[in-house]
């Protein structure tokens, strides 16, 4: 569900700014010439990576449940993880500050639901360890 929340987000947000930022480029210059390929192409390429970063609470969680990670980790590179969630951000969006920000806010949202269900699945972890040792 999250891949294809991602999906969406890339195709009605993201892809129209982009597209359209494009186009603006060759104001006068020169001629834009398109084909299907070539569009479709482009349209993946810019939706495939919000599918697959909107996983990231998924992801998370499953290398929570096997121990990997946890959420006392998590939030101490947090700082380190805004930087790389805002540097993807600024890397695949054009220039300018709106769809940056269009970007960025959703990345670190994923990221803190990431943290809280993280710490979910540590503490059932935790629960079901305290139970097996009890008995």
């Amino acid at each position: 569900m999250l891949f294809i929340l991602g999906i969406c987000f890339g195709y009605f947000l993201i892809f129209p700014i982009v597209f359209n930022f494009l186009l603006s480029l060759s104001d006068d210059l020169f001629m834009n010439f398109f084909t299907v390929e070539k569009y479709f192409r482009f349209l993946v390429n810019m939706t495939l990576p919000f599918g697959i970063l909107f996983e990231l609470p998924v992801v998370i969680m499953f290398l929570t449940s096997i121990g990997i990670l946890n959420p006392y980790r998590l939030q101490k590179v947090r700082k380190y993880a805004y930087f790389v969630l805002i540097l993807t951000s600024v890397l695949i969006t054009p220039s300018d500050f709106l769809s940056d920000i269009l970007v960025i806010i959703p990345l670190l949202f994923l990221y803190e639901c990431s943290v809280l269900l993280s710490k979910v699945v540590y503490r059932r972890k935790q629960n079901t360890v305290d139970l097996g040792v009890n008995n």
